[in-house]
């Protein structure tokens, strides 16, 4: 019988019982070294029931003019092409409110008309420099095909859950993994963090028990708004075109209503995915931003049995054994991501603590146990989430050839 798991997700009085999550323990079966005899935890979800999409929800380009101009001369021309508003933003306002140089953020844009409107602009004024992309928010949406709250929310737990940047983004307290509206503050981070004493954030980083799962009303977020490179988002998308200064929205119709996970890159992340050239967008390959910005893993934990009879064998096997089971607490609560945490955490108490333990060993006439190398890469001990990388590869991919045909047009 394969071990199970479960983990609840959301309660409604209106539901007969909560939406749960179930995760299998599958037996890894591979050569490399780092996934020997251990076991992932894969979740029961049937990925084909949703249908799977991607968009670019905005893109902002900046250029330079080759004579100053107001902004409302500018958007006067967009309006006149787009039969809409943009509001290009001046960048150095000079006398009489003109500027040289403008960023222009596109909503929902049309890659054809996107030229026209830069198309136009230069003919008028002239380019000084020429115009190039310095952000962009590229989202990948997944509509339920039998809509309702419980598909909703059992995705939402697994994106949460497997969503994994590395923790190499993890740069600052501002970027840590987060999500909002929170359980206790307006903003709960899912592995507690004190700041304030090194030795104690080890510890609470190491500890489980401070973890807070993301809910599935709320949005997760990783990275820091603003952030030059990137900055992630996933949530449970019900309604559409906020304004929050005006406290407006509009409710989705329940077949509209789905998850997102949504990338948005700053000037740095542009330039080092190659996206930052327009007119060299039409040969971008949208499925590159995978690796980097839309990965999925799967967790594996260490099953040790004990290899012969006697006492202490057998009490090292439970003691390993107990800490993996640690483990897996954290995962169920707070995913990959902040499972990584753990491990970096482990690392930095090891490094603190190196004094102390060479002392210990000297002092008995021992030796410091060389370092384990298995999982010590930057995806740890984690496994590529193939049937997730599959439905992402494919939305990517039709969203390549949307561009493509915009561009071409």
């Amino acid at each position: 019988m394969i071990p199970t798991r479960t983990v609840i997700l959301h309660r409604d009085k209106a539901l007969d019982a909560p939406v749960e999550l179930e995760y299998a323990e599958e037996t890894l079966r591979s050569a490399q070294k780092r996934f020997q005899g251990r076991a992932a935890l894969r979740p029961r979800i049937d990925l084909d029931a949703y249908r799977w999409a991607s968009v670019v929800d905005w893109i902002e380009v900046e250029f330079g003019l080759g004579r100053p101009s107001q902004h409302w001369q500018l958007n006067k021309r967009i309006e006149s092409l787009t039969g809409r508003k943009e509001y290009p933003k001046a960048l150095d306002v000079g006398p009489g409110g003109t500027s040289s140089r403008y960023r222009l953020r596109v909503q929902e844009p049309d890659f054809r008309v996107v030229r026209e409107i830069l198309a136009d602009i230069e003919g008028e004024y002239g380019f000084a420099s020429p115009a190039c992309v310095v952000g962009i928010e590229v989202c990948i949406d997944a509509y339920p095909r039998d809509p309702g709250e419980e598909a909703r929310a059992r995705l939402h737990g697994v994106l949460v859950r497997h969503f994994f940047p590395t923790t190499t983004v993890l740069t600052r307290g501002r970027t840590w993994p987060r999500f909002v509206p929170g359980r206790v503050n307006t903003t709960d981070y899912i592995v507690s963090r004190n700041q304030a004493d090194p030795r104690l954030d080890i510890i609470v980083r190491m500890t489980p028990s401070s973890d807070r799962s993301p809910t599935y009303t709320s949005t997760f977020y990783v990275g820091e708004e603003n952030d030059p490179r990137a900055m992630w988002r996933i949530q449970n998308k019900v309604l559409d075109k906020q304004n929050k200064a005006a406290g407006t929205h509009q409710e989705l119709a329940e077949e509209e209503k789905r998850i997102r996970i949504e990338v948005t890159l700053g000037p740095v992340g542009c330039r080092d995915t190659g996206i930052n050239d327009l007119d060299l967008i039409r040969e971008f390959k949208f499925t590159e931003l995978q690796k980097g910005f839309f990965q999925f893993m799967l967790p594996t934990f260490g099953v040790h049995t004990p290899t012969r009879r006697g006492s202490s064998i057998m009490s090292r096997s439970a003691v390993k054994n107990a800490l993996e089971e640690t483990r897996r607490q954290r995962f169920l609560n707070a995913g990959v991501l902040a499972l990584q945490i753990r491990e970096d955490a482990r690392l930095d108490h090891m490094r603190l603590n190196k004094g102390y333990f060479l002392s210990w060993h000297k002092a008995r006439g021992s030796k410091m146990p060389k370092r384990s190398r298995v999982g010590a890469g930057p995806y740890g001990t984690h496994i590529a989430y193939k049937e997730m990388a599959r439905v992402i590869e494919r939305a990517l991919a039709s969203l390549q050839r949307k561009v493509r045909r915009e561009m071409e047009g």
